[in-house]
């Protein structure tokens, strides 16, 4: 029987069966090269060589920082400097939430922590203004998604990490992106503020202004740090979550003093729970897209792309409806690991920049977080909000068709993504 059938018939098989993606991905991988005769003894190498990289202890260490950022007490500093900005608009709270979302995505590089420390306060807050219950989750799922788009992002890392792509690169590349999307979506909240007639909040004077703006900036030290010292070339994408953990503790525990050794343990504890799942399906995945090159797949693709002449845009669009309907279904960081062989074939093949291609796969499978049946901030901000997954979906048909929007934007106009690393890190352009 043909391997590739094999490969691809017993994964779908799993996936309808209800087994997990990670432990799909190894097992169909297991049977492929027990029945192709491929000696098992490189199934546990290759296993091992997916994890065994340096690049990817950037994932705790960031997904730590987030979580010690919000269990210190410091989401709370940043809405306040928000409500002391925006707070006079109409319908300020929403965009307050909005706000605040851009602002923790430079900090936690994760939309499930953002959607969950942000949530339990600005969700209860809307509600009590006298925002309708299903608008406030709306807005904040949809703002949630900015948390893997502005860098630092979880997904950008296992990108780079997984495709042999710049992650400096990727995260300046993510950044005006993710500013335009935040911008989108404020617009957004006030056209409905004005339409609905949603509450207005009251201009502060100017010294409580620069009073929460200054309580709100020491936390941005974090971001400074990262993306300062990636493109100084002082240290790795690595080093620099080690570093911006080092400084929420500093910053957390001894600055504010709002982290306590009960928080510190939790804080660990949560990122261990996010960091297992995520690098167990790193491993299976690049087991997977081992066993996919050694069945020449990535080549047949790029001959196939040849031969049906697509151009850069097309392709481009075609690989942004694939990760939507991937992000739709599936994990993000699976989706990007059993399909960036594919990807980057059918990339090579016309000539897109990897960088570009690396940010619109990032920027689709956000969207995924807040569409059934996987979104998983979907769940999260309806479970806070009291209401059902249907009418959270419901209410966010909005911001998700804006969503869709901007994604095509930068689909169509390259310099939106390439046009800041082109000119702070132009060596680390080509990606590689």
């Amino acid at each position: 029987m043909d391997p590739l059938a094999i490969l691809f018939g017993s994964f779908a098989l799993m996936l309808v069966a209800g087994v997990p993606i990670a432990y799909a991905l190894g097992l169909a991988s297991l049977l492929t090269m027990w029945s192709a005769g491929i000696p098992l003894a490189l199934f546990v190498q290759q296993m091992y060589q997916g994890i065994n990289s340096f690049v990817l202890l950037a994932v705790p260490f960031f997904l730590l920082a987030g979580i010690l950022m919000n269990l210190g007490e410091i989401t709370d500093r940043l809405v306040r400097m928000s409500q002391a900005l925006f707070g006079w608009m109409r319908g300020s709270l929403a965009v307050v939430n909005v706000v605040a979302n851009m602002l923790m995505a430079g900090l936690s590089g994760s939309s499930v922590a953002d959607v969950a420390g942000l949530g339990s306060i600005l969700i209860p807050g809307m509600v009590k203004a006298g925002y309708p219950r299903e608008f406030a989750v709306a807005v904040t799922i949809s703002a949630s998604t900015i948390g893997i788009i502005i860098p630092p992002s979880i997904f950008m890392v296992v990108y780079g990490a997984v495709g042999n792509v710049s992650i400096g690169a990727m995260f300046l590349g993510g950044a005006i992106p993710g500013i335009l999307i935040g911008l989108s979506q404020i617009a957004y909240c006030y056209v409905m503020a004005v339409r609905h007639g949603f509450p207005k909040g009251e201009r502060l004077p100017l010294r409580e202004v620069g009073r929460a703006v200054l309580i709100g900036l020491p936390p941005f030290g974090v971001t400074l740090i990262i993306l300062g010292g990636i493109i100084g070339g002082v240290f790795t994408a690595t080093e620099a979550a080690c570093v911006a953990v080092v400084y929420s503790l500093l910053l957390a525990g001894l600055a504010y003093r709002s982290l306590s050794l009960s928080r510190l343990y939790a804080a660990i504890k949560e990122a261990a729970r996010f960091t297992g799942p995520t690098l167990f399906c790193v491993m299976n995945g690049m087991m997977f897209g081992w066993l996919m090159a050694y069945l020449e797949i990535p080549p047949r693709i790029q001959a196939f792309a040849r031969y049906l002449e697509l151009g850069q845009t097309t392709t481009l669009l075609f690989i942004m409806l694939l990760f939507v309907i991937l992000g739709t279904f599936e994990s993000g960081v699976a989706s990007i690991i059993i399909f960036l062989p594919v990807v980057q074939a059918l990339a090579d093949g016309v000539g897109l920049n990897p960088i570009h291609v690396g940010v619109i796969v990032c920027v689709t499978l956000a969207l995924g977080l807040i569409t059934p049946p996987y979104g998983l901030c979907l769940f999260i901000g309806a479970q806070i909000g009291g209401i059902s997954v249907e009418r959270a979906f419901r209410h966010s048909l909005g911001f998700v068709f804006l969503f869709v929007a901007m994604d095509i934007l930068l689909v169509l106009v390259p310099d939106t993504v390439l046009w800041l690393p082109r000119w702070l890190v132009p060596q680390m352009l080509g990606g590689r």
